[in-house]
């Protein structure tokens, strides 16, 4: 369809416009058909905006013949150029960006696996990768299973592909982790943080314990949540809203931190924030501004590496735990019936409990009272 003299913009030369390409008034841009493979039609596309250069009408009609064919990279970066994709969390942004490079970049027979065409995929394509990556990583498969059937999924409803081949692959399956961080490797690593740059690290760790908390509880905790009476824990994921009493240990890590955090504040020359819903506990030493849970994971990675090594120095055993052990660790040594740990933990049910319970008991044998 050639364009039309009078709706080309006035800086265009018409006979020099790529073939098959016009311009559309209406929406003041530069459109031309193409056929997608995945639908087996032609439709209309847009190039770029009306305000364009020549030169750069040019390079977006030859980036479009390049990308003619639909593939998972293509279909995952369109994806992440729509509303779906900016209503997600940053965290959650950030791991699938992970999970992009890392499906893009694993390599086939016929090259990198996200830039094989999507027509060629089956409900085998998605097994077979995700067998594939299983045998590193079963956690990092079932994340980027889930990237796959998002992006499948959210390209079917809008119909870039006809078919979805990650329709009914199910997840491999992992069982609950059951690691309980001993004392001695709670305490060494606490110290060993208390040592290194990373301020907000023993404390966050301390309240997280006491308050049975998950990450993301624990780097939202702001002012707001203060009582009389203890801390104001708001559940995530589910989980009930409850207020844990203080206790020495938890008033202690409170204050620590706060008097870190204006110490920061008066470095930086920043004003305390009004309201105290914007006055987090955990910021970073660096900017003032509230730590993200990303940063957290990277400080304890560091800080496990340090305490690793140190351990070795001094010839002692030191077993690594993750952060979320530590929400393991809180429900395990609670003194108090199933209830009360429900209580602590913020659980709506026994059985999502019992996940977390997972230190040995010691009972009384049958015939002792």
């Amino acid at each position: 369809m050639p364009p039309k003299p009078r709706h080309v913009p006035a800086h265009i030369d018409p006979s020099k416009l790529p073939k098959g390409i016009w311009y559309d008034p209406k929406g003041d841009r530069w459109r031309t058909r193409q056929l997608d493979e995945a639908t087996g039609k032609a439709k209309k596309v847009r190039l770029c905006s009306g305000q364009a250069t020549l030169s750069q009408i040019w390079q977006a009609f030859e980036a479009r013949q390049h990308h003619a064919t639909t593939t998972f990279k293509s279909l995952s970066l369109d994806f992440q150029k729509s509303l779906k994709w900016r209503e997600l969390s940053p965290l959650t942004q950030s791991d699938y960006r992970h999970c992009h490079a890392k499906i893009c970049a694993s390599k086939t027979k016929n090259g990198d696996f996200g830039d094989q065409p999507i027509t060629k995929w089956t409900t085998a394509t998605v097994l077979k990768y995700r067998d594939f990556r299983g045998e590193d990583s079963k956690s990092r498969a079932n994340k980027e299973l889930a990237y796959l059937k998002r992006v499948l999924a959210w390209a079917k409803l809008y119909e870039y592909i006809t078919t979805n081949p990650a329709d009914g692959v199910p997840k491999l399956t992992l069982p609950p982790r059951q690691h309980y961080a001993e004392d001695k490797d709670y305490q060494f690593l606490l110290q060993t943080a208390r040592e290194s740059g990373y301020w907000y690290l023993a404390p966050l760790l301390t309240i997280s314990y006491e308050c049975g908390l998950r990450l993301c509880e624990a780097v939202a905790l702001t002012d707001a949540c203060e009582r009389p009476e203890g801390l104001r824990i708001v559940g995530r994921k589910g989980s009930k809203t409850n207020i844990i009493q203080w206790g020495a240990e938890l008033k202690a890590a409170w204050d620590e931190a706060k008097a870190k955090r204006a110490e920061i504040w008066q470095r930086h020359k920043q004003p305390s924030p009004i309201d105290p819903e914007r006055r987090h506990l955990f910021i970073s030493e660096r900017t003032g501004d509230p730590i993200r849970e990303s940063s957290v994971k990277t400080a304890k990675e560091r800080v496990d590496k340090q305490a690793k090594a140190k351990a070795e120095r001094l010839g002692i055993p030191y077993t690594h735990f993750t952060i979320h052990d530590v929400k393991r660790r809180a429900v395990s040594d609670y003194r108090g019936s199933t209830s009360d740990k429900m209580d602590l933990s913020r659980h709506r049910s026994i059985s999502q409990m019992k996940v977390y319970d997972v230190k040995e008991k010691v009972v009384k044998a049958t015939s002792e009272e």
